[in-house]
Order: C-alpha cells, then structure tokens, then sequence
C-alpha cells in the first residue's frame, strides 16, 4: 500500500493587505482562516512560528499569538509538540473540510467533464503505448528482448567524469546550451560515425536529440504533412508504427523476408510514399540485413519521388560473426535523402536519453528549430559526459568488450535452445544485436506467451510487432543474462511449455 506524502511546509502564504482602520488581529485572523477553508493550507501544513510570521508582515509577535490562539481554540489549528503550529487534520465542521471541500468539487467536476473529441486523442485511446508504464518489464527476468546488461556499465568511470563536468569552473554546463546539441559531442559523433558505420559527415550536420522516437515525431511532423503515405516494415518496431497512427499519416505496411523491407512491394503499394521507416542494418525483429541490392533500388526511388528515408540504425553495433554492415546513409547519393538515427540508450543505459539524426544539409535548420520548439535540447550535462567517454576512448572500449560479452552470451542461449527446446522453439543463427525472434512450434502463440509470463519469463510475442499474421513466434533477448541465468531460464521454458 502507498506511503501518502507529508503536506508541504507552508513558510509564508500572500495574505493581500488589510483594510484600512481594520484591527491587523482581525484581519490575520480572517485571512489564515479562509486560506485553511479554500484549501490553500491544506490539513497538517506546518505553519510558521509566530516570531517568523512578525517578521515578515511587520507586525507585532502578541498579534500573531492572539491569531493563532484564536484559531487554536476554534479548532482550526493544533500545536504539535515539538513541530510547532499545524492545520488540523479535521477541521471544526466536516463540511468545511478543506480535503472534504476539494473532493467534493473534483468528484463534481469530474462527473461533468468528459475528454475532448480529438483526433489525437481517439487515436490515443486506441493503442497501448509501448513505452507506458502498464508495458515496463518488472525486475529483469529473462528473456526481454531490446536491453542490455547495465551491470557491465563502467559506473565508476562515468561517476568520475560526471564529476568532473561539475567543478566550479564548468559550472556554464548547467545552463541553456545549443538546441542542435553540445559541440563536442556532435564533433565526437562525427568521428565515431566515420569509424564504426562508414558515414563521413560534419558535425555541423548532427542534431542530438533524446531518443530516435523523438527524431520520427519530427520528420512525420515536417516531411509526412496531412495522411501522406509512409511506409512502415512489416513486422517492424512497434513504437514507431504506434507514432505513425497517432500523427494520423496513412500508414503502409510493408512486408519484410530474410533480406529485409520488400522494396519493390512498397512501391507497388505506395509508390509516391514521402517517407520510409526503415531498419536496414538489422531489421527489428527479425534479425536481417536489407540487400545490396534493395538498397541501391530504395535509394534510386527516393531521389526520383523526392521522398525521404528514415534509417533507424537500430543495434548495428553489436554484430557477432562479422564486422557490421555499413549503414545507408554511407552509401553514394544517400545523403540527400536519407535521415540516419542512432540512439545511445542501447549502448550504454536507458536513462541516458541521447540519440542523435544525421541529417541532409537543407533539412538542418528546420529540424534543429522544430526541436527547439518541442524541447529546447538534450541534457547538457549528460551530452559533455559523453562527448568526454567518446573523446577518451572508452566508449569504443566499451562497446567492443560489450560485443564480447553479448557473442558469449548468443552462443549459450544457442545452445541451451538447442538442449532444451526441441520441437518447441526454433532458434535461427544468432548472428548480431540483443535478442532473436524464434520460431514458436505450438499452436497457441497468446497462450503460450500467457503460460511463460505466469512462469517469470517476459518473451514477447511475435504478433505484436506484426500487422499481418505470420507463423507463431517469440521475440527473446539473451544479453543481459549471465549463461547460468540462461540455462536456467531455458530449462523453465520448457517445463512450462510442454506443461
């Protein structure tokens, strides 16, 4: 049961001026009185002492005392020993409860009003956001998918450099700073961009933003005006299907294989598209990498249509069997049309909230304005830490060590499918990112999802990142789990399922 929060200590409340030839008790008297009555001191406020409260109206400490004592004895107050002068809890009359009065007049309110009738909010009603609170994994059991092991975190290193950033002589970092995002960090995303993913681009053309989710907002907001069409993979990311439907673009499913979005069927079915979402580095869920081939052909049709193509450059980091794949926006001609995204929350925590687009020079300055509207700019404080842990070099430490860590732990979640889980779940090569979709070999995906819940196993379903139904399947993460914890979960899985 909830803990209910002590009222907030009321120091000192605007009481206006008396009157003029009104007795300054009367009037001291009258004003507390009301502002317990109207709820403005709310029962068990502490008030000030009555030397405190002289001081501050310039008036005399026996008046003050007079008040108080007046409203003490009428029921108004009560003095606590040891804590001074409070609000009752009950006040003399129910009825004039200050708690009573507000709930009374909220539950009326409440009764009369009705949410408005707006698009947003229809649209709204009809999902469950996948970042609500209702979605939240609890703990960190296996096998959620979409996480990594924060344990590993260097804690101490980022403490330190936090540190840092807070000496007195740095203490500009706690102001305002650039909507488009910290210098140094864009300059040192620049340079990781040109190593890790092949994309030679300026600093000056580096938004920073606080997630990928808030750079989609953005470009459906600015490029994707009205019901426009935009393609969208299918099965795909939920979170950015769930922001198409509530911009109220027209929303096109795309279908995806093994060699990622089915290009040509996007332009089948929405050929003057002005925006594509698209994973093509490692297609979220399954797993793939969109083809040579089907790059070059998207590229080509969003120069000629004039479209643009968001490259959510989802988990590319973590590849295990090879180098990762370039991304698409390093490729010839891609930098007029295609707006990269990458996000930090994957690589290092969640609660780092910093990601960043990549964008077309004549995009730069709308983009950077738009996000100043919507949220002036990332953390500061959080943006001068990582530019540090980059410029240091322990951001490529640590994703190297990261990718060792996530191998060992694909191979052992492998292996303990293969061990455990035949004729249940099929688990393809492992061949990059945090978690796989498997192949679910019972009838009943729901069922089986609602059976491994109730056993302390968080797998998603295949079917909620889908529009079409496909084959039964489950969505599983394997990188924050030790092998042990693997094993152990693998075994409980498929107790439960063969049940």
């Amino acid at each position: 049961m909830p803990v209910d929060k002590a009222p907030p200590q009321v120091v000192f409340l605007p009481l206006g001026t008396p009157e003029e030839g009104a007795s300054l008790q009367g009037w001291l008297y009258e004003s507390l009185r009301r502002a317990i009555l109207g709820g403005r001191l709310p029962t068990g406020s502490k008030l000030p002492s009555t030397r405190s409260m002289a001081e501050y109206y310039g008036l005399a400490r026996g008046t003050v005392q007079a008040a108080y004592q007046q409203l003490l004895s009428e029921g108004y107050l009560q003095a606590r020993t040891g804590s001074g002068t409070c609000v009752s809890e009950v006040l003399p009359d129910p009825t004039l409860n200050a708690g009573y009065v507000r709930r009374k007049v909220v539950a009326e309110v409440e009764e009369r009003r009705t949410a408005p009738d707006t698009p947003w909010l229809k649209r709204l009603a009809e999902i469950e956001p996948i970042f609500s609170r209702r979605t939240l994994p609890t703990g960190v059991r296996p096998f959620f998918p979409h996480r990594g092991d924060i344990n590993a975190f260097p804690i101490d290193l980022w403490r330190k450099l936090h540190t840092q950033q807070l000496r007195s002589s740095r203490l500009t970092m706690l102001l305002d700073a650039d909507p488009a995002g910290l210098p140094e960090l864009r300059e040192a995303i620049s340079g990781y961009l040109a190593i890790a993913r092949g994309v030679q681009v300026s600093a000056e053309r580096i938004l920073v933003l606080g997630s990928v989710q808030q750079g989609l907002d953005i470009c459906l907001r600015l490029l994707a005006p009205g019901d426009s069409q935009v393609w969208m993979e299918d099965p795909g990311y939920p979170g950015a299907r769930q922001l198409m439907d509530i911009s109220g673009i027209s929303r096109v499913d795309v279908p995806v294989d093994q060699a990622g979005m089915q290009v040509e069927e996007g332009m089948r079915l929405a050929p003057a598209a002005r925006l594509v979402y698209v994973t093509p580095s490692r297609q979220a869920p399954l797993g793939g990498e969109l083809s040579p081939a089907r790059r070059l052909v998207l590229l080509k049709w969003a120069a000629e249509q004039g479209s643009y193509i968001f490259e959510d450059d989802y988990d590319s980091e973590y590849r295990f069997i090879a180098k990762p794949i370039p991304a698409l926006r390093s490729m010839p001609g891609a930098e007029h049309s295609v707006i990269m995204a990458g996000t930090f929350s994957k690589l290092l925590f969640p609660s780092i909230r910093l990601a960043y687009l990549v964008l077309p020079e004549h995009l730069i300055e709308s983009f950077t304005r738009a996000s100043a509207l919507m949220s002036r700019h990332a953390n500061s404080l959080a943006q001068a830490v990582l530019a540090d842990f980059i410029h240091e070099g322990h951001f490529d430490r640590h994703v190297r060590r990261m990718r060792k860590i996530y191998a060992a732990r694909a191979d052992a979640f492998a292996e303990a499918a293969h061990k455990h889980w035949q004729g249940l779940i099929e688990v393809s090569e492992i061949r990059a990112g945090m978690d796989i979709a498997c192949h679910l070999q019972v009838e009943n995906e729901q069922d089986a999802f609602a059976r491994l819940q109730a056993a302390g196993i968080d797998a998603l379903p295949l079917a909620s990142y889908c529009v079409d139904a496909r084959a039964p399947g489950l969505v599983m993460g394997f990188a924050p789990y030790e092998e042990r914890a693997i094993e152990d979960a693998a075994r409980a899985v498929a107790q439960t399922l063969r049940g």
